[in-house]
């Protein structure tokens, strides 16, 4: 049997599908000898017997080739590069509108030259990054990520508290090395890579009982707390969500040994209890930098195409809602990622608006279908994740842009076509396709534990 596999297995050239496919061949082999065995085999004859009716070695090796390939998810690639070109096209519509303030947007030539692009040549850099991000998250092994987890998640955990407490430091005569210092000032932006490791910390956990969920509940606590910065309460309310609904998922799919009903509502009725806090404390105080939300008076003027007017002083006064975003009593708001929606719609119309939401969201959904198509819990997991922060924050931000949701400082981005997080959200989509490369060459449960590792290349050097 293990020569007919051994032979089959050389026929595959994707070398990562071996385990999974030698498993279930030896399972079927050694079924079929059982069944054979009850039929009056001796246990010799009858796996001879289930080996050949396997057929020819090499001509099912080929087949199980044909099938068993790094797979693409072209369709999440092609919409991904079709929505970067609409957001750059929408970015050229909108830098037509004059504007009573101008921030300048500067991109680094070797750290060193300073070159102003303007908000679409910045947003055309963050496009280009974003794919050449997500085509290299396509080629590393998410699996592989995930088995130092636990690594990675403290080291980001560590140097964010560093990024916070820098100025201080500094402030208090502490010199900080210029490697460290360009390190931890990254942070901010790879903590959110913690949505996808938290996935790999949890299935750490598989198998363990209320041990598990305590270790798992104190990660989302830490990271939570840790990522609760001044300005940033929303982004921690949000990454905390992504980490409860992955937890959820491992609690449904067994990972950890808990009843599941119970633990599932204890959980989220526990956690809702600090985002209620969180959105209590940001809808409440009044910062100083913002004004009211005033998207809503602007979205009552918007026409199908084009820009709308908005009426005054009892329709005395016809006011042009691309005027208004342009204005400096609305571009001191309008300018910022949170009110995207707002800008397309005021100036290009509510359809153009439909149909740029309407992309996002069949990008987001075509992650999603993409996850649910691999086999590993794993994979499954975190892919769901990474989709979660994509669609709260979509969801969050159509809110706020069309006015149905209140305004304070820093609340959330649209996905992809926002001037912020374009290169976070397409590496979460190269996540996506990292897990569905492998969605036929991992079985449902893999050993990603650090030790195992350890073992087998102790083993495989004696």
């Amino acid at each position: 049997m293990e020569e007919y596999i051994k032979i089959l297995l050389e026929q595959v050239r994707f070398e990562k599908a071996h385990k999974a496919i030698g498993d279930e061949i030896r399972a079927h082999i050694e079924d079929q000898a059982e069944a054979n065995i009850s039929e009056g085999m001796d246990k010799e004859t009858a796996e001879k017997k289930a080996v050949e009716d396997m057929g020819d070695p090499v001509e099912t090796g080929i087949a199980l080739d044909k099938v068993h390939r790094p797979q693409v998810a072209w369709g999440v690639i092609v919409v991904a590069i079709i929505v970067g070109i609409l957001g750059i096209i929408i970015k050229f519509f909108l830098s037509k509108i004059p504007s009573s303030s101008y921030n300048v947007r500067a991109l680094y030539i070797l750290g060193k030259f300073m070159i102003d692009v303007g908000d679409i040549g910045y947003y055309i850099y963050d496009v280009v990054c974003g794919i050449a991000v997500m085509l290299i998250m396509y080629l590393v092994d998410y699996t592989t990520v995930a088995r130092y987890s636990k690594i990675i998640a403290a080291i980001l955990l560590f140097s964010y508290t560093i990024n916070k407490k820098i100025d201080s430091l500094e402030a208090s005569g502490y010199v900080i090395p210029n490697v460290l210092y360009r390190f931890v000032s990254r942070s901010e932006t790879l903590v959110l890579l913690l949505v996808p490791l938290f996935a790999g910390i949890i299935y750490k956990y598989r198998g363990q009982k209320y041990k598990g969920l305590i270790k798992s509940l104190i990660w989302i606590m830490t990271i939570g707390l840790v990522t609760m910065g001044e300005y940033q309460q929303f982004r921690a309310t949000v990454i905390m969500i992504c980490l409860l609904a992955e937890l959820t998922i491992a609690i449904h799919k067994e990972w950890i040994k808990v009843p599941k009903t119970i633990t599932i509502v204890s959980i989220w009725s526990l956690f809702a209890i600090i985002p209620m806090f969180v959105i209590r404390v940001m809808y409440n105080i009044t910062f100083s930098a913002d004004p009211p939300n005033k998207a809503k008076e602007i979205m009552s003027g918007v026409k199908a195409f084009g820009s709308g007017t908005v009426s005054y002083v009892r329709g005395n006064l016809a006011v042009s809602t691309s005027s208004l975003v342009s204005s400096g009593v609305f571009s001191q708001f309008t300018n910022r990622e949170s009110y995207e929606i707002t800008k397309i719609a005021a100036v290009l119309g509510g359809v153009v608006t439909v149909v740029v939401i309407a992309v996002v969201v069949a990008l987001i959904v075509l992650g999603f279908v993409a996850t649910a198509r691999t086999k590993n819990q794993l994979g499954a997991v975190m892919g769901s994740g990474c989709m979660m922060w994509l669609i709260i924050n979509a969801i969050f931000n159509i809110g706020v842009g069309t006015g149905l949701l209140p305004s304070f400082y820093y609340t959330s981005f649209f996905p992809f076509i926002s001037e912020h997080k374009v290169i976070e959200s397409y590496a979460f989509l190269g996540i996506i396709l990292s897990i569905y490369k492998y969605k036929d060459a991992y079985p449902q449960h893999i050993d990603i534990k650090f030790r195992s590792k350890l073992r087998k290349f102790e083993s495989g050097n004696t």
